[in-house]
């Protein structure tokens, strides 16, 4: 018994580091998890947390069964191989094992910052910002040092002490007979199953381990490296999640019959398409977008936030202030995309850095570009920056201005130059069109309301904080308000003042709805002062700006012109929160569409921010599907593509 014993123990030995290796994976794991719960306890539902754990344990097991399967494969060379041979698979097990342990490490080590801004686990976002080292190097070392050094420092612990650990595998020659197979068969089998953790006809997944209507809770199943993984198959795939389905044609029923627009001019290869008649039928005026970065409703005092804002509050008591305007989403591209295409919002990345959006597009400027004016971007960090450059050269836009084009700017920050010498590159660009006569189109897109919140240090101080930010920030527009005010051409543009999304999408819901919630005022351009309380989204923002300025056009964008509303219009904004979606309405009806085919109806309550359980409306929930659909059937199809 004892020999036999001894026999199976020496054919397993081979396996037996990667046992070792896995379980330590495993309680690392846990670790992280453990902090997790202890760190956001006050937003959790301990009933929930066995089940966290369990899904969570679930997950860490198949990420784990995926990681082995070349460590298990190349042990089975090494061990029926001869010395030459296996000496090397040997190097290169260890080195896989070493750099496969560094980064799983280091995913779940990033974890709980990342969270903390973000409100997930490490996921596209992530990714993307990997493109842009110079941007992330600057964020890190001027507003996360002592995290950047505290993960470091662990990383090079880790380092020596995997690399001491990894050193003592041997090769281990076993003698080739039957049994060597069948180990392998068992071991490789195991680790399968691992993979796959599902005996169902799909195998376990993100979605599958999720359960809890709190997103929090949600992000803590999953590990980093594992949410990382799934971020990079869905971003080479570039599949839609799947949602309960409605056929092409029913989704375009569907948004028809909810806008009430004119459709005579659609086609069958653009079904979206319809006529916008401009309210303005006086000359023609500039157009001039200033996108806030970062600016939620929460810190502007107009729309019961936090006072930090007495000149935004300033415009809404002179201008056309929207009192519950709601972004699509929470990344500067996806506002860019609805405030200047009206494009709705898809769980795969912004149309700005798609491939099939780089020309042709439909935006504000290929239809003012027609009408004779000068379109440019303003902003003063580096404008290759999420492809934003390459976007709006290819789509219509005649300049870009970016930091390279500002002389002796005043401050620079790590995004680029200060809001500041922002507005003074604007007005100059805005003068010199003037001087020359030429209609312009400006998209003005500040920058220094982001972290690390690297402002001027004359405003600053020694705080620097989002707060200090969003003072600055608002201090920046007052200075630009007063003095576009007393600028010859103000009386013929019209300006909007919009935040490109919130500073950061927190809370525990599903969908954080009061995080989406936004300032946006029109002023000039004979505009007279009132509010409007209909809830409406940034993609009702191009058709309202030509309309204000007296551009009638043909536009595929099924958002409304704000100024032109139809009788007995009943508010809407749609929402797009990484794979979920909402669709909200004036009275507070909250339709939620969720990953595998799943749908909730809830409440919002405007008052206090909060939602809260709601009645099943079988209409609105094809009416919510049949735009959270949309967005990414326009872009496969080519419903924007205007040539």
């Amino acid at each position: 018994m004892k020999r036999t014993f001894s026999n199976v123990a020496s054919y397993l030995k081979p396996y037996g580091h990667l046992a070792v290796y896995a379980v330590s994976l495993l309680a690392f794991y846990a670790f992280i998890r453990i902090l997790g719960v202890a760190v956001y306890h006050d937003v959790i539902d301990m009933a929930e947390v066995p089940r966290l754990f369990f899904n969570g344990m679930r997950v860490d097991i198949s990420g784990l069964g995926y990681i082995l399967a070349l460590p298990v494969l190349l042990a089975f060379i090494r061990c029926v191989s001869p010395k030459s041979v296996g000496i090397p698979v040997l190097i290169a097990e260890r080195l896989y094992l070493l750099l496969l342990g560094i980064l799983v490490i280091f995913m779940e080590l990033c974890t709980l910052p990342f969270m903390e801004e973000y409100a997930c686990r490490p996921n596209r976002i992530f990714l993307e910002y990997l493109l842009y080292p110079s941007e992330v190097t600057g964020l890190l070392l001027k507003g996360h040092l002592a995290a950047v050094v505290v993960v470091n420092l662990l990383m090079i612990f880790v380092f020596i002490f995997l690399l001491r650990c990894l050193k003592k595998i041997e090769y281990v020659k076993v003698p080739v007979k039957s049994t060597v197979f069948a180990v392998f068969i068992l071991v490789g089998g195991l680790t399968f199953v691992a993979a796959r953790s599902s005996f169902d006809h799909r195998p376990f997944n993100l979605a599958k381990a999720s359960f809890s209507t709190n997103q929090i809770v949600n992000a803590l199943v999953a590990n980093s490296g594992y949410s990382l993984a799934s971020s990079v198959k869905s971003m080479l795939a570039e599949k839609s999640v799947s949602y309960k389905m409605l056929q092409e044609d029913e989704i375009i029923s569907i948004i028809r019959d909810d806008t009430g627009f004119d459709y005579s001019v659609a086609t069958d290869k653009q079904p979206t398409l319809n006529s916008l008649v401009a309210s303005e039928k006086g000359a023609r005026k500039n157009i001039v977008i200033i996108l806030e970065e970062s600016l939620g409703a929460e810190y502007v005092g107009y729309l019961n936030g936090s006072n930090l804002t007495p000149n935004l509050d300033k415009i809404y008591s002179e201008g056309w202030g929207f009192i519950n305007m709601y972004s699509t989403g929470t990344r500067s591209v996806r506002g860019i995309e609805a405030v200047t295409a009206g494009f709705t919002p898809t769980v795969n990345t912004s149309t700005v850095k798609r491939e099939k959006a780089q020309k042709n597009f439909f935006n504000v400027a290929s239809v003012l570009k027609k009408n004779g004016y000068h379109s440019s971007f303003i902003y003063g960090g580096e404008s290759h920056f999420d492809n934003m450059r390459a976007f709006f050269l290819g789509n219509d836009y005649t300049q870009v201005i970016d930091l390279n084009d500002f002389s002796n700017p005043m401050y620079v920050g790590s995004w680029g130059a200060s809001d500041e010498d922002l507005f003074n590159k604007a007005l100059e660009h805005f003068d010199e069109m003037n001087s020359k006569g030429q209609p312009f189109y400006s998209l003005v897109f500040t920058s220094s309301n982001h972290d690390p919140f690297d402002i001027v240090e004359s405003f600053a101080g020694k705080v620097r904080n989002r707060e200090t930010a969003v003072r600055y920030a608002d201090y920046a527009l007052g200075k630009f308000y007063e003095e576009v005010k007393s600028r010859p051409y103000f009386k013929d543009t019209v300006f909007l003042v919009i935040a490109d999304h919130d500073s950061r999408a927190w809370g525990n819901e599903l969908i954080p709805v009061k995080h989406f919630h936004i300032p946006a005022v029109f002023f000039g351009g004979g505009i007279e002062h009132k509010s409007e309380f209909h809830v409406v989204s940034q993609i009702d923002v191009p058709k309202t700006l030509l309309s204000l300025a007296g551009i009638s056009a043909t536009v595929p964008t099924v958002g409304y012109d704000l100024t032109n509303l139809p009788s007995g219009f009943d508010g809407r904004a749609i929402l797009q929160f990484y794979n979920n979606f909402a669709y909200l309405k004036d009275d507070g009806t909250l339709v939620m569409v969720l990953p595998d085919e799943k749908v909730s109806f809830c409440k919002y309550d405007f008052e206090n921010r909060s939602v809260s359980d709601g009645m099943v409306n079988e209409k609105l929930e094809k009416t919510a599907l049949a735009y959270a659909l949309l967005g990414e059937i326009a872009y496969r199809r080519g419903f924007f593509l205007m040539k």
